[in-house]
């Protein structure tokens, strides 16, 4: 069961949060489509948020586009990094910082992101694209061009990572993405969850150096969900076939 805290009309549609009765956690829904979904601590029930969050462990300067609701931002600075993040919706930055608690130091433009990237002259430790509606990534980021040029003037010693909706029963669209990436010559890895409800793949891209090193930690502090999915996380070297996941477990076996 949820109430309703507000709807407000977005750039791309309805625009809803919602907070479950049971534990507080709060919902940011795109025409009914789940965007965020933040725990009364801050923290994202999302496990492809975690892996995200994982993948950039090591950036202090982070680029986002895609805010949604903010969870991912916010967990991000709360480790310490800078934080920046691009959402062309005018409705999105109040929604984040009045209903999920965005961390005070996350600097927030609405503004189209290509033309931010074109135009700016400072390059990033890691850039997050997350724009995403229910069919996957929206344009123009759902082309390997425009992903490739991205990297390229962004973050050019740094990782590009990728939050990728999968369609249940689909062929893998981020594979598809993961191969014609790695045919430009970048190093790339697909990382797909083989259990929880979720059907998010994550993709790592980077100009050089491995892309298949996840380490993921603390799993006992995680949402159960999030838990569920990293656990279960397998990495797809080029999007074309499994590799090897390190994690605490490999080293507590």
């Amino acid at each position: 069961m949820t109430r309703e805290l507000t709807r407000r009309d977005g750039l791309f549609g309805l625009i809803r949060v919602l907070e479950r009765k049971s534990d507080g956690a709060r919902l940011y829904c795109v025409n009914g489509s789940i965007q965020t979904l933040m725990l009364r601590e801050g923290v994202s029930a999302f496990g492809y948020v975690h892996a995200a969050k994982l993948l950039a462990a090591n950036a202090n300067d982070v680029l986002m586009i895609g805010g949604g609701g903010g969870s991912l931002a916010t967990m991000l600075a709360r480790r310490g990094a800078r934080v920046t993040v691009l959402d062309v919706d005018p409705a999105a930055e109040a929604i984040a910082r009045d209903y999920f608690d965005l961390d005070v130091s996350v600097r927030w433009l609405t503004t189209e992101s290509i033309a931010f990237i074109e135009n700016c002259t400072s390059t990033f430790d890691a850039v997050i694209i997350d724009a995403c509606d229910s069919e996957g990534l929206v344009g123009p980021f759902d082309k390997p061009r425009v992903i490739a040029d991205i990297l390229t003037k962004a973050c050019p010693e740094g990782s590009l990572i990728v939050n990728v909706v999968a369609e249940d029963g689909a062929p893998s669209w981020g594979g598809w993405m993961a191969a014609k990436l790695a045919s430009y010559g970048f190093s790339v890895c697909l990382y797909r969850a083989e259990a929880g409800l979720e059907g998010n793949e994550v993709l790592h891209v980077r100009r050089e150096g491995p892309t298949d090193q996840l380490a993921i930690t603390d799993l006992d502090q995680r949402p159960p969900e999030a838990r569920t999915y990293l656990m279960s996380l397998r990495p797809h070297v080029s999007g074309l076939g499994p590799s090897t996941l390190k994690s605490e477990r490999d080293a507590e076996g």
